[in-house]
């Protein structure tokens, strides 16, 4: 499913690279990537608050803790990119051309 999804994407992006303007390519990127990042971290705070058990045994690997742990650090690292990429950010969505 995920290599569907993937070649799904890239073909997207293909098609977008020789039919869309670089502007308005940037921004459905960048809403794509805010809104899967808004919807990993919705994802992430019902597995913590849910009253259920993470962790399974200690001699299984629960793959639900891994995604858990890496998604939780994709989620910080996407807010620390957000913070330091700000301007361009703005700058994106102000109609103002790169120089």
């Amino acid at each position: 499913m995920e290599v569907f999804l993937f070649v799904a994407l890239v073909f997207i992006y293909i098609l977008m690279a020789f039919s869309v303007p670089d502007l308005i390519q940037k921004r459905v990127w960048f809403m794509a990537f805010s809104v899967s990042f808004v919807l990993t971290a919705v994802s992430i705070l019902f597995i913590s608050t849910s009253k259920q058990t993470v962790l399974m045994q200690e001699s299984e690997i629960n793959w639900y803790y891994i995604l858990y742990l890496f998604g939780s650090m994709s989620v910080i690292l996407g807010l620390i990119n957000m913070w330091i990429y700000r301007k361009g950010v703005i700058r994106l969505f102000k109609n103002e051309e790169e120089e």
